[in-house]
């Protein structure tokens, strides 16, 4: 990837990923960055099409001012680096952005991508043409797409493997849609057309039954399992996963549960006896450890049917470690 293609994604992918807290959650817990209380969604979900495998949400606002964050701010940029980023973009991180949604869409989509292609949607206070000027600045071009305004640039420096086209849409005043050229359009589409993730009855249902939370994933278990790349001989030991969701609510600690539905009530009942399995070896592996008993003893096993849910706390005994070993990185990087 070339220094002008590395410049365009982290001035418009930057915007959109480093203000999520600089990878906390997923790092840290494990979580997917990204559950809202509404069962409708939030708004920007008009703007998924409607054959995306995988939707995630975050409420960055809610997560940046939470407790959690603030006890691990030491991992964060520089604030030399900060001060760098919103002098040439205008964004500051912690006052601009404020809700994040992700998609992926599947392989061998209309797209054209082997490996399918992603969406993220973020809104902000956003200063359009500035960052339109910057992008132009460092060899991007800008088109009208159906009225809005669409930033594209592609690595013409490499022949031997070119570098997939990239694009950035402001399509609202405090909304952009960055992903590849074609999710991007196709967002603007979905939008237009009321062809969208909403009319998708299975994942909406899915996404109707979060509660309380504040960061979320839901969507087809095969999408992820391509995505992981998982041996056939692994891949084929699994129960037969159809639908998955994973919530969470980040505030002083952190809390959720994973949920997932299988094609069946006897791969159902599989599942759940291979995860008893596992909480209990959990239990017996926490022993006296500070906080790994009470993170042991809140795994809660739920579900009938096709249905298997796990529900988990984090305590504080666990933060105190996680944030321990933050500063002690910190510490070691310094003396380097």
């Amino acid at each position: 990837m070339s220094n002008k293609t590395r410049y365009f994604v982290a001035v418009t992918g930057a915007i959109l990923v480093i203000g999520l807290g600089t990878g906390l959650v997923a790092s840290y817990m494990g979580l997917p960055v990204s559950v809202f209380t509404s069962a409708a969604g939030p708004e920007e979900l008009e703007y998924v099409p409607a054959d995306a495998a995988v939707v995630a949400y975050a409420n960055v606002r809610e997560v940046m001012n939470s407790e959690l964050r603030k006890r691990f701010t030491e991992m964060e940029p520089s604030q030399e680096h900060k001060n760098e980023f919103e002098e040439k973009t205008g964004l500051n991180f912690e006052q601009d952005i404020d809700t994040v949604v992700a998609a992926m869409m599947p392989k061998a989509a209309a797209t054209g991508h082997p490996d399918g292609s992603f969406l993220i949607l973020a809104r902000g206070r956003f200063e359009a043409a500035r960052l339109e000027a910057l992008a132009l600045e460092h060899g991007a071009s800008v088109e009208d797409y159906q009225g809005k305004r669409l930033i594209t640039h592609r690595d013409t420096d490499r022949d031997d493997k070119p570098e997939p086209d990239m694009a950035v849409a402001f399509v609202e005043a405090d909304l952009i849609a960055f992903g590849n050229t074609a999710s991007v359009k196709a967002s603007i589409d979905a939008r237009r057309e009321n062809r969208n993730v909403v009319g998708n009855i299975e994942m909406m249902r899915l996404v109707s039954e979060l509660d309380n939370a504040n960061t979320w994933a839901v969507g087809r278990f095969d999408a992820i399992a391509g995505q992981t790349g998982l041996p056939t001989e692994i891949a084929s030991q699994m129960p037969a996963i159809a639908w998955f969701s994973a919530a969470g609510h980040i505030n002083g600690g952190v809390s959720g549960v994973l949920k997932a539905e299988t094609k069946d009530e006897a791969a159902a009942q599989n599942l759940r006896d291979v995860l008893k399995g596992l909480v209990a070896l959990a239990k017996m592996q926490a022993g006296n450890k500070p906080g790994m008993q009470q993170l042991a003893d809140s795994l809660v096993l739920t579900g009938e049917g096709k249905n298997v849910a796990l529900s988990f706390s984090v305590p504080s005994e666990v933060l105190d470690v996680l944030e321990g070993l933050a500063k002690g990185r910190k510490a070691m990087d310094a003396a380097r």
